[in-house]
């Protein structure tokens, strides 16, 4: 009997090869990643190396998540759109290191004559705002946008692969948010970095976002501001800072197909932004809008098949 532990290692072994190597490919991948600049924008892109993970949410990590984060129960209601957590596999891609800026965007409004975002000074983005996300741009801009790069905008697969890396080989459940389970506001632009304290109801949110700041808005930041947050794949800000397009219409899980969705028109985004809390920052995250719709929160980056 005293063999049988050992045994069932052994028999188990073969089976943990492909997760380990997915793995200690997505560690190597985060000490250097794999980048290569695409011609057309110059942006910097990371080779992911493809493999499998579990997509979405469990109740047990909701329930955790929120117990980390100190928010509301109620607030649950909200993740619903994350179940059931799912396998997917992903072949290789290039995703953008970090968010498409203003000084990128514009470069593509001068190449094409594209309309700019309506809080731009006429055909100019803000001062001293180059390296800042663009935002206020629709799901129709940002794919304008992407055709123009020779890209695409991700699928909700490719993102959150990218931000959460592939499927631990012990067993545990995927990170929370890009850089780990652990909830820091300071690790992100975000809601409760500019309140200076965790948000955790509406009314604390109403009371900092109709503060003195309002004016400023958005408080976006230049991209790459947060190094510490990188996801394990070395990518930057994909928790804060603008939410980010995604391809897909949101539809429910696991299928996502399009005729199931209850409004054709609904875009997935992820990722959250500057004006969020710690519930949207999470890399399960789903939040549709209109995809023409603009607002002061939203950009994009792209993605690219090797």
């Amino acid at each position: 009997m005293s063999n049988l532990p050992r045994l069932a290692g052994w028999l188990a072994a073969p089976l943990l090869i492909p997760v380990l190597a997915c793995a200690l490919a997505a560690a190597d991948a985060a000490k250097s990643p794999a980048i290569e600049k695409n011609a057309k924008d110059g942006a910097e892109m990371v080779l992911i190396p493809g493999g499998s993970f579990r997509m979405g949410s469990t109740t047990a990590e909701i329930d955790a998540q929120f117990r980390e984060t100190g928010l509301p129960e109620d607030w649950k209601k909200y993740t619903l759109d994350e179940q059931p957590q799912h396998e997917k596999t992903l072949q290789p891609y290039y995703i953008y290191e970090y968010e498409v800026t203003n000084a990128q965007y514009q470069a593509f409004i001068e190449a094409t004559g594209h309309r700019t975002p309506p809080h731009w000074n006429g055909k100019t983005f803000p001062a001293n705002k180059g390296r800042h996300p663009v935002v206020e741009v629709s799901w129709d801009d940002a794919s304008a946008y992407c055709r123009w790069a020779g890209t695409q905008l991700p699928t909700e697969a490719q993102w959150e692969f990218a931000a959460r890396g592939p499927m631990p080989a012990d067993g545990k459940t995927l990170r929370a948010f890009p850089w780990g389970d652990n909830w820091d506001r300071k690790l992100a632009n975000c809601a409760g970095l500019h309140a200076n304290k965790d948000i955790i109801s509406a009314e604390d949110w109403k009371a900092w976002y109709e503060g003195d700041q309002k004016s400023k808005y958005p408080l976006t930041s230049p991209v790459g501001s947060f190094p510490k947050s990188v996801s394990p794949f070395g990518i930057h800000d994909l928790a804060g800072n603008a939410w980010e397009w995604c391809a897909e219409i949101q539809a429910p899980y696991p299928e996502q197909k399009a005729d199931d969705a209850p409004d054709k028109k609904m875009r997935s985004r992820r990722g959250g932004s500057w004006a969020n809390v710690a519930m949207h920052l999470r890399s399960a995250d789903r939040q549709p809008a209109a995809q023409d719709d603009l607002n002061i929160y939203t950009g994009f980056r792209c993605v690219k098949l090797p």
